[in-house]
């Protein structure tokens, strides 16, 4: 606390409070600065948090008829896509086609690249239920508004949840 910082009481049970200081030194800090921060996030609000989806870089094509991909067969993705030991993806089986188009909306790094891949038929029937980022799948329904925007599925966990 600073000199010009006003003290205020508040009434704990001793019992809470005792519990409360043994906790904030095991992690570092004071039951004090831990009041502070509740109280600031009481008033303003919680802290916005950086998380490493925010940072990545989504690609949209500039007219949905650049998604030139097949509508059937098979597609191999190049490396940087998906570097696992088994990286064909067969079109005609939903599943397989989710996570091709998963993986390719969500790492490439062309327009070009994406509509060699994606098929814009495939791409509608399977919206729905593709696990995306927020804000990837924001980007895409903006850009393309004949995208369904009824959600079958949620985020997946991992891009909305922090890990404490």
């Amino acid at each position: 606390m600073s000199a010009g910082t006003t003290r205020h009481t508040i009434r704990i049970e001793d019992d809470l409070w005792d519990q409360a200081q043994a906790k904030a030194a095991s992690e570092g800090t004071t039951v004090s600065e831990r009041v502070r921060a509740g109280l600031r996030e009481y008033v303003y609000g919680p802290e916005a948090r950086h998380t490493i989806a925010d940072s990545l870089v989504y690609l949209v094509p500039g007219a949905f008829e650049d998604l030139k991909g097949p509508a059937s067969g098979t597609v191999q993705l190049p490396l940087h896509l998906d570097w696992g030991p088994d990286r064909v993806y067969d079109i005609g089986d939903d599943g397989s086609c989710s996570v091709l188009y998963q993986l390719t909306l969500q790492n490439s790094g062309s327009v070009d690249e994406m509509g060699g891949i994606i098929n814009t038929g495939r791409l509608l029937a399977l919206w729905p239920s593709m696990r995306l980022p927020g804000r990837c799948r924001h980007l895409w329904e903006t850009a393309f508004p004949q995208l369904p925007h009824h959600r079958e599925s949620r985020e997946h966990p991992s891009w909305t949840t922090l890990s404490v």
